[in-house]
């Protein structure tokens, strides 16, 4: 009798373990960060169905007329994509100079979010834009609301850009649209590195006087390289964005620092950024800094995760190489 208690104490036990390892691995899904959550589109022509990699599926009958983007990548892609009258809502942050690259481009009828679920709902929305780095509460409720649901989450290079236009045109019906933008894109990403081949590899530093670099596997890796540039810190730091101190930066020696200008820097009367560090006396010995290319780009163009990004590119790639060209407005404009 005290065996069958002990086995039945067992089983009980190994099966509570069990449960518990499953609910984990059921609601890191929706915490943010962790792997590829991008939504998969099956099928060419609508209805197409929707799977999440929570399992939940959406079916969307037809392109969608009511669109929410509560997501500023998304804001951006669409903005080249769609009619804006398809949309009912955008995120909060377009509006932001020191975020957006297309302030003002939004009519103010349609609605700014934050991500709450309350709003999202009541604009009945039939398909919503969210990205990895979401509100996870709010993605849960939204996956359970029946509206159809598209999430975003790999931001690591220009060909996770591109996917990601893809992605976006696919659920909306603008496929070729994607493909002008991306050739776009593309076309200006050629003409710097035809132009960059050739000239000396300087060391270039990212750096946020908030104490944060890139290593490797990052759209800013990827940007100092298409610039004809070496990243210092990449197989120093781990991949992506990390925390690096400020003795261990100096120590990388660059021949450039790149910084981020947020517009707020200038609004308040602040200082850039690239003065603040130039004038930090355990900098003064950095090649950088000897040789005033201690540069501040704005925070628009280095951090954006949409086809905006290609401006961060061209102005590091003119910072590090000033006698090239840029590529010709009448082209971007016909484009």
């Amino acid at each position: 009798m005290n065996n069958f208690k002990l086995i039945l104490f067992v089983f009980f036990l190994l099966l509570f373990i069990v449960f518990i390892q499953f609910k984990k691995e059921l609601f890191v899904l929706f915490e943010e960060g962790h792997g590829n959550f991008t939504t998969q589109v099956q099928g060419e022509e609508f209805p197409k169905i929707l799977l999440d990699t929570t399992g939940i599926r959406f079916v969307l009958e037809k392109p969608p007329a009511r669109i929410i983007s509560a997501t500023l990548s998304t804001d951006h892609i669409l903005s080249d994509l769609i009619n804006q009258q398809r949309l009912v809502a955008v995120s909060s942050y377009i509006d932001y100079p020191s975020l957006s690259n297309i302030v003002g481009f939004y009519d103010k009828s349609i609605s700014r979010t934050q991500g709450e679920i309350e709003s999202m709902l009541a604009l009945q929305p039939d398909l919503v834009f969210v990205a990895s780095y979401s509100n996870p509460e709010t993605v849960r409720y939204l996956l359970r609301s029946g509206i159809s649901v598209v999430r975003l989450s790999e931001f690591n290079s220009f060909a996770d850009i591109y996917n990601n236009i893809r992605l976006v045109a696919s659920v909306t019906d603008n496929k070729v649209q994607a493909e002008k933008i991306i050739r776009a894109v593309e076309k200006r990403i050629q003409h710097i590195k035809a132009q960059v081949k050739d000239k000396p590899k300087l060391r270039v530093l990212y750096y946020d006087l908030n104490g944060y670099s890139v290593g490797a596997n990052s759209l800013m890796d990827e940007a100092i390289q298409l610039s004809g540039g070496i990243n210092v810190a990449a197989g120093v730091l781990a991949d992506g964005e990390n925390k690096i101190s400020e003795e261990l930066a100096i120590s990388l020696q660059p021949d450039v620092i790149v910084m981020n200008q947020w517009v707020f820097n200038q609004d308040n009367g602040q200082e850039s950024p690239a003065t603040v560090l130039s004038s930090k006396k355990a900098w003064s010995d950095v090649p950088a800094v000897k040789k005033q290319r201690v540069y501040a780009v704005p925070g628009t163009w280095l951090r954006s995760i949409s086809q905006h990004r290609i401006k961060g590119v061209e102005a590091i790639a003119k910072l590090l190489h000033p006698d090239i060209s840029t590529y010709p407005q009448e082209n971007i404009n016909a484009q």
